[in-house]
């Protein structure tokens, strides 16, 4: 069998992992550019299997504040890690044969994809794993996204905890902004929304008294919900491109190499209806979850 996949990320890396695939990635460099957080649990990252060497700190404390007089302090069960992202799929790109950079996926017909490049195909299955972008998935299903910004700035002369969650309507109306301590006086400070995300983030950086020290980088942010189909024909998806995200916190990594991990092995045993199979009671968490968002923030 003759696998494409669309997108070089924890997802598609996962899923070709060992197989007969041509792994297509519009950006010259695996794990570039930057566009998240990277924040995962350390429980899904052990179950998952996200190698100790890219897992660059971990976080026992978590702050949710309005930064306005109301804030709870939490002490985590289990540690949250920061990841090196580009670390991360430098590794799992060691277990993939041909990747083909800086072509990027432009149509699909039949069984041949169009790239920058040229024509290339025929191919039996198409793994869809291009990540927020969606230029293929948005045309089965819809999620919403959210525009999202940080950077890395200093905070001096006002120490804050490890991770900080801020839910203030004035600085995110759909969404929250958060402050996550790298290292010494500098914090990756971010925020999604709907509109002005660049405006509100300079806001929050004055709020702060911030200096940023890296140049601003994002993406979007999916909300959800799942896709109710993961299986379209020769057409697969994965991770961001199935709407395997957590509403409530934007979290990807870990889904998007478990439904990876979950494809792989349903493609290993021939079983293609597995993978819809294995994926089922994510999809249902993460539907209920969506719910829970809208309670939050009002449906669109």
């Amino acid at each position: 069998m003759r696998i494409a996949v669309i997108g070089a990320g924890p997802a598609g890396l996962t899923a070709a992992r060992g197989l007969d695939a041509d792994v297509f990635e519009e950006h010259e460099e695996v794990g570039l550019p930057r566009h998240c957080t990277s924040l995962v649990s350390s429980a899904g990252a052990e179950a998952v299997g996200v190698p100790l060497e890219v897992v660059v700190r971990s976080y026992s404390l978590l702050t949710v504040s309005n930064l306005a007089g109301h804030t709870l302090y939490f002490k985590l069960r289990r540690p949250v890690y920061l990841l090196d992202r580009p670390g991360l799929e430098l590794k799992l790109a060691e277990d993939v044969g041909r990747i083909r950079l800086g072509e990027q996926v432009v149509a699909a017909s039949g069984n041949y994809l169009r790239t920058r490049r040229g024509v290339r195909g025929p191919y039996d299955l198409v793994i869809v794993a291009e990540g927020f972008a969606r230029r293929f998935a948005d045309r089965l299903e819809r999620v919403e996204r959210l525009p999202a910004l940080q950077v890395d700035a200093k905070v001096a002369g006002r120490p804050l905890e490890e991770i900080v969650v801020v839910y203030n309507r004035g600085i995110s109306r759909r969404y929250f902004a958060w402050v996550v301590h790298i290292d010494g006086e500098v914090y990756r400070i971010g925020l999604a929304d709907t509109s002005d995300v660049p405006g509100k983030l300079m806001r929050l950086l004055k709020l702060l008294r911030a200096e940023p020290v890296s140049k601003p980088f994002g993406g979007r942010v999916l909300a959800g919900p799942p896709h109710r189909r993961l299986v379209w024909g020769r057409y697969v998806l994965v991770g961001d491109a199935a709407g395997l995200t957590k509403p409530l916190s934007g979290g990807g990594i870990i889904l998007a190499m478990r439904s990876g991990r979950a494809l792989n092995d349903a493609l290993r045993k021939g079983d293609l209806g597995s993978y819809e199979d294995s994926m089922r009671f994510v999809r249902m968490r993460l539907a209920l979850a969506r719910k829970a968002y809208d309670l939050m923030y009002g449906r669109r």
